[in-house]
C-alpha cells in the first residue's frame, strides 16, 4: 500500500536549502497522500539524515528522526486531481549544531531522506526506491561569516591583485581583482586571450548566466566541478558553508571585452579581448554575502558606477540631447514623464510637443505582426488583425511592424534575408502602397485607441546592412566596407553608415518616422557590433552607433525604444547601466517559437535567470511576444504578467483567446487596455536550481508600497510530469518573518489565481511548520499566480465585533493586485455620510470601518474579510454599503461570496465557533458603465466600502 502514497516534503527533496545561523532548530514537513479508497492507516515518516556531518561527529554515522503527526496542514493552495486523498502531515526538528556561544565559521552541509510505512509492522519504504528521487540537502550558514578576514573568496592563481572595495550594498563584501601583467593585443586584429583566475574550492553549487550565441544569455547549472560550455558575464557560486561567491565581468567602460571561461581543472578562466589599442589588464568585480540577492547587486553596483566614471560613457553622456528631461511618480518609478521638445524650439511657437508621461508605452498591450503575419506583411494584413482585436472589444494601444516594411534588396520569399540590404527610409510600395505616412494615418484613424506604433529596423538598417548599390542611402551618407565574423549566416563583407555620419543618418531616419506618425521603434540585430572582426572598427564603431542611437530616439521618439538581440556586454554594460536616461524596452531572451513545443518551458525558465542580471539595468525586460491561442498559452501569458515588462500578442487573425487576454489586462477608466504589471521584475527565486532538476520554477515579483503592497509568485512545471511541492510563505517577496518581540504580528492571505482559494490568515513565525507552508500540484504544463495580501485589523466594531480586511486587487486578472494604487482603512462615525444611502438597520450603527481602495484599472474588486464576535452572518444589505467617486453603486454590483476560502475555527467565550469568513465582490467595471461616471485627470477611480 505504500507504494500507492504521494509524498512532498519541505525541505524539498532533490534540491539545497540554506538555513540562516539565527535559526536555533531546523524544520522537516513531509506531507503523505493516498487515495480514500484505502482504508485509513497509521502511517509512520522518519527524516534519514547525515548525522556525523550534521554534528561533526568522527563516524559515518547516519540517523533517522522520527517525525510526529500533526492536525495542522500545508494549505492546498492549487490542486488539478481529483478530490479523495486522505491527507497527513508529519512535523520534526533538529537542533543547531552551533551552540549559542559558538563563533564558528564553518557551516554545515546535512543530506537527508525519507523512509515512511503504513504502520510499525511493516518494513520501511525508501522516496528514492519509489520515485527515484535524489536526497535533499540542507546547508547551515555558521554564526560568523566564513569570510571574516576578508581575503579574496577565489583560490587566485599566479598573476593576481586582489583589492577590497567599499561595497553599497549592506551585507556583502567586494573585491577587485586586476592581473598583474596586461592583455596582449595586436593594434588591428585582437582576438582573445585568456588566463586563470583561480578556483573556489568549497563550491556545491554554481549558476552562470551565459552567451549561448553572440546576441543572448541564458542561463546554466552546475554541482560542485565548474565547467563550462559557453562564456559567461556573471558567475555565482553557492559554498558549503552557505556563502555565495558572486563574480562579474567588467565591460562597458571601454573596448575590452571580458568573460569567464572554464578549463579541464575546472578553474575559472578569465578571457578579454583587447581593441582600445593601449595596454589593459583583466579585471573582474567579485562580492560575497549570505544572501545571493546582495552579493548580486554589490557588483552590478560597483560595476555602474566605474560605467559612469569612464570616458566614453562621459562623452556619450555629454552628447544626450539636452530638452531631454525625465522623472517619476513616487507611486510608479518607472512610469517616466519626458519632453520630446528640439534643443532649438521656439518657445513663443504654437507647435510646441507636448510633454508626456510614458505609461501607456510601457502598460497598454501590445499587438506585433511578426509570428501573426510573417515576412510577407502589406498595410491590408496589418488592419484586418486589428480589426479582429477591436470586433472582441480588445483595444489595442500600440502595434509593433515588424520585418519587411522596410525598402530592400532582393525578393521575398526567393532571397535569403541575410543578404538583402536597406536602400531608403521610405517603406517598400509592397507594403504599403500609398507611402508610410499615407498608411500609418489610415490605420490610427480607424483605430483611434491606437497611441503607438513601432517599426521594426535593424542597427545596421537591415539584416544585410546597407546597399552599396541601391537606393538613396548610399549617395547621402559615407559607407564603410566591414567584414563580419563566421558562424553565423551573416559572415563576410557587408556595408554600414560610417562612424563619420551615424549621427546624421539615425537623426534623419528616426525625423521620417516621426513626421510619418510613427512614434517608437524595434531597433535588432545590435549584436552585429560583436560581430565585427577588425580591431579599428570595433573600436570606431562600437559605441558611436550606440550613442547616436540613444540620442534619435530620445529626441524623436520620446524615448519608445526597443532593444533587440542585443545582449551583448558592450551594450548591456554601457548603454543599459546607466540611470540618466528613460528606461527603454530590453529583449531578455532568445525568440518565442510557437512550433517548438520543447522551447516553451525553457522560454520562460531562461527567462526568469536573465532577469537575476537585467533587474540592475536601466531597461523594462521584454519576454518576448507569444501567442493567447496554443498549447502553452496560459503558461506563457501568466510569465509575462509576472515579468515586471510589458506584453506583446502576436496572434493569427481571428485565432485569439480572449478570456486569455482579459485575464492579463483590465480596462483603465479611459477605456484603455493595460496591462496589470508589478511594481518590480520578476525573477527566479531558485537561484542554482537547474532546468534539468524538473523542480518547480518560481517566479517572484513585488507590487506597491513596502509594507503595505502584495508579493506574488509563477508557479510553473518546466518538467514532463505532473509535480507535488511544498513552498513556505516567507519566500514570497514582501512576506517577512515577524519579530518574536513584536506583540502586533503581521499576518497576509494567500490567493491562487488559477483555483480561486484563498488560505486562511498565516502569521510567518518560526519555526517553520505546516501552518506557514502552502501546497501545491501541478499537471505538465501547469501555472499558477500566488499573491500574498497583508491584513489589516482587526478594527473593533459595534458588539465588539472585530473584523480583519485584506483587499485582493481584480479576481478575474492575473495580477490583480497590480491594479491597485493605495487603500487606507478607518473607523468613522454615524453621520459619515448621508442619511439616506444607508438602510434603516445600518442608520444605527455607531462604528463603522472604511477602506478607501483606489484603482487603476475596473474589473471585479475582491475584499476578503474575517469577522468574529458576530453571531449574525455578514449581509450586504444588512452590513455593506459601496460609493464610487461619492456616489453609491448599484446594489447588484455587489456580493458576498465563501467559495474557496480557507476558513479559521475561532471560538468565543462559549465555545462556540465564532468566525464568518467572505470574499466581498465589487463589479467595478459593471458599476462604471451604470453610474456613467468619468475619468479624472489621473485616470483612477475611488472605491469606499462602509463595512458595519
Amino acid at each position: 500500500m505504500a507504494l500507492f502514497a504521494k509524498i512532498t516534503t519541505f525541505p524539498p527533496l532533490g534540491g539545497v536549502t540554506i538555513v540562516p545561523p539565527s535559526r536555533k532548530h531546523f524544520e522537516f514537513t513531509v506531507v503523505v497522500e493516498s487515495s480514500t479508497s484505502l482504508p485509513d492507516q497509521p502511517w509512520e515518516v522518519a527524516i534519514w539524515y547525515d548525522h556525523a556531518t550534521c554534528y561533526g561527529t568522527s563516524n559515518d554515522e547516519w540517523r533517522a528522526l522520527a517525525l510526529n503527526k500533526t492536525n495542522v496542514t500545508p494549505t492546498m493552495l492549487c490542486d488539478n486531481r481529483e478530490s479523495g486523498l486522505h491527507r497527513y502531515t508529519f512535523e520534526g526538528s533538529l537542533p543547531t549544531p552551533f551552540p549559542a556561544e559558538a563563533r564558528t565559521y564553518k557551516g554545515r552541509k546535512v543530506r537527508f531522506t525519507v523512509r515512511y510505512r503504513i504502520n510499525s509492522n511493516e518494513h520501511w519504504t525508501w522516496v528514492h526506491d519509489v520515485f527515484g528521487t535524489s536526497d535533499g540537502e540542507v546547508i547551515l550558514q555558521p554564526p560568523v561569516d566564513p569570510n571574516y578576514l576578508g581575503g579574496s573568496p577565489v583560490e587566485l592563481h599566479e598573476g593576481w591583485h586582489t583589492r577590497k572595495l567599499a561595497s553599497e550594498a549592506p551585507g556583502a563584501k567586494l573585491y577587485s581583482c586586476e592581473s598583474v601583467n596586461t592583455i596582449p593585443f595586436e593594434s588591428d586584429h585582437a582576438r582573445d586571450e585568456r588566463k586563470i583566475l583561480g578556483k573556489l574550492v568549497t563550491a556545491h553549487r554554481w549558476f552562470a548566466l551565459v552567451r549561448i550565441w553572440s546576441p543572448w544569455l541564458a542561463p546554466r547549472h552546475g554541482n560542485e566541478f565548474f565547467r563550462l560550455t559557453e562564456p559567461a558575464i556573471l558567475l555565482s557560486f553557492l559554498r558549503s558553508d552557505g556563502l555565495h561567491v558572486v563574480l562579474l565581468a567588467i565591460n562597458g567602460i571601454d573596448e575590452v571585452l571580458t568573460t569567464f571561461k572554464s578549463d579541464d581543472e575546472g578553474n575559472i578562466v578569465v578571457a578579454a579581448r583587447n581593441d582600445t589599442g593601449k595596454d589593459r589588464k583583466f579585471k573582474v568585480l567579485a562580492a560575497t554575502a549570505y544572501d545571493f540577492h546582495t552579493a548580486n547587486a554589490a557588483v552590478m553596483y560597483e560595476m555602474r558606477k566605474q560605467v559612469r566614471t569612464s570616458a566614453a560613457y562621459q562623452e556619450s553622456a555629454h552628447s544626450l540631447p539636452t530638452h531631454v528631461r525625465h522623472e517619476s511618480l513616487d507611486s510608479e518609478a518607472d512610469t517616466i514623464l519626458i519632453s520630446n521638445i528640439h534643443d532649438n524650439h521656439d518657445p513663443s511657437s504654437n507647435d510646441n510637443p507636448t510633454p508626456q508621461w510614458l505609461a501607456s508605452w510601457y502598460d497598454s498591450i501590445a499587438y506585433c505582426t511578426w509570428n501573426s503575419l510573417g515576412q510577407d506583411l502589406n498595410q491590408e494584413k496589418i488592419i484586418k488583425a486589428l480589426q479582429h482585436f477591436q470586433d472582441n472589444d480588445i483595444h489595442i494601444a500600440n502595434m509593433i511592424i515588424d520585418d519587411n516594411w522596410q525598402s530592400i534588396t532582393g525578393t521575398q520569399g526567393v532571397d535569403n534575408q541575410f543578404q538583402r540590404a536597406m536602400t531608403d527610409f521610405e517603406a517598400t510600395p509592397h507594403a504599403f502602397p500609398n507611402g508610410l505616412k499615407h498608411g500609418i494615418d489610415e490605420i490610427r484613424q480607424r483605430f483611434p485607441h491606437i497611441r503607438d506604433i513601432a517599426v521594426w529596423h535593424a542597427l545596421f538598417g537591415y539584416w544585410g546592412c546597407i546597399s552599396p548599390d541601391h537606393g538613396a542611402i548610399k549617395d547621402k551618407y559615407k559607407l564603410r566596407k566591414i567584414m563580419l565574423a563566421e558562424g553565423t549566416p551573416a559572415a563576410g563583407e557587408r556595408y554600414t553608415i560610417d562612424a563619420a555620419d551615424v549621427h546624421r543618418f539615425y537623426f534623419d531616419f528616426y525625423s521620417f518616422l516621426s513626421q510619418s506618425g510613427i512614434s517608437a521603434v524595434k531597433t535588432d540585430v545590435q549584436f552585429y557590433l560583436d560581430l565585427l572582426v577588425n580591431t579599428k572598427d570595433r573600436r570606431e564603431l562600437t559605441t558611436a552607433y550606440q550613442s547616436a542611437w540613444t540620442q534619435a530616439h530620445l529626441r524623436h521618439l520620446s524615448g519608445k525604444a526597443i532593444s533587440c538581440m542585443s545582449q551583448i556586454p558592450q551594450i548591456l554594460f554601457h548603454s543599459f547601466l546607466p540611470t540618466n536616461t528613460p528606461r527603454i524596452l530590453l529583449r531578455n531572451s532568445d525568440d518565442f517559437f510557437p512550433n517548438v513545443p520543447t522551447s516553451h518551458p525553457w522560454h520562460v525558465f531562461a527567462n526568469a535567470h536573465t532577469a537575476l542580471f537585467v533587474q540592475h539595468l536601466n531597461v523594462l525586460p521584454d519576454w518576448d511576444m507569444f501567442q493567447t491561442s496554443h498549447a502553452y498559452s496560459g503558461f506563457h501569458a501568466a510569465a509575462r504578467c509576472v515579468s515586471g515588462g510589458p506584453i506583446y500578442i502576436t496572434d493569427y487573425p481571428g485565432e485569439s483567446d480572449v478570456d486569455l487576454i482579459k485575464q492579463m489586462t483590465a480596462k483603465n477608466p479611459r477605456g484603455d487596455t493595460v496591462v496589470l504589471r508589478p511594481s518590480t521584475v520578476g525573477k527566479t527565486l531558485g537561484i542554482y536550481d537547474s532546468y534539468e532538476s524538473g523542480v518547480v520554477l518560481k517566479v517572484g515579483c513585488y507590487n506597491g508600497r513596502a509594507e503595505v503592497g502584495t508579493g506574488m509568485i509563477g508557479v510553473f512545471n518546466v518538467a514532463e510530469k505532473e509535480v507535488n511541492f511544498l513552498f513556505p510563505i516567507t519566500r514570497i517577496p514582501g512576506v517577512d518573518l515577524n519579530d518574536t518581540a513584536n506583540p502586533e504580528k503581521k499576518t497576509w492571505v494567500v490567493r491562487s489565481h488559477v483555483s480561486r482559494k484563498i488560505t486562511r490568515p498565516i502569521t510567518p513565525v518560526l519555526p517553520i511548520r505546516g501552518g506557514i507552508l502552502v501546497q501545491g500540484n501541478l499537471p505538465i504544463r501547469g501555472y499558477d499566480i500566488w499573491s500574498a495580501i497583508p491584513v489589516h485589523g482587526p478594527f473593533v466594531l459595534d458588539g465588539d465585533r472585530r473584523f480583519d480586511v485584506a483587499v485582493i486587487g481584480l479576481l478575474d486578472k492575473m495580477t490583480g493586485a497590480c491594479a491597485l494604487q493605495g487603500s487606507r482603512f478607518s473607523i468613522t462615525g454615524p453621520a459619515d455620510a448621508d442619511e439616506d444611502t444607508w438602510s434603516e438597520k445600518q442608520r444605527t450603527v455607531q462604528r463603522r470601518l472604511k477602506a478607501d481602495v483606489t484603482l487603476k484599472a475596473l474589473g471585479t474588486l475582491g475584499v476578503w474579510f474575517q469577522c468574529t464576535g458576530s453571531e449574525n452572518a455578514i449581509t450586504v444589505d444588512d452590513n455593506l454599503l459601496v460609493l464610487m467617486k461619492g456616489v453609491v453603486i448599484p446594489r447588484k454590483r455587489v456580493s458576498i461570496n465563501t467559495d474557496g476560502l480557507d476558513g479559521v475555527s475561532l471560538e468565543d467565550d462559549t465555545g462556540r465557533p465564532n468566525a464568518k469568513v467572505g470574499l466581498i465582490q465589487i463589479d467595478v467595471q459593471g458599476a462604471w458603465d451604470d453610474t456613467g461616471l468619468e475619468a479624472g485627470w489621473n485616470n483612477e477611480v475611488g472605491v469606499d466600502i462602509y463595512i458595519s
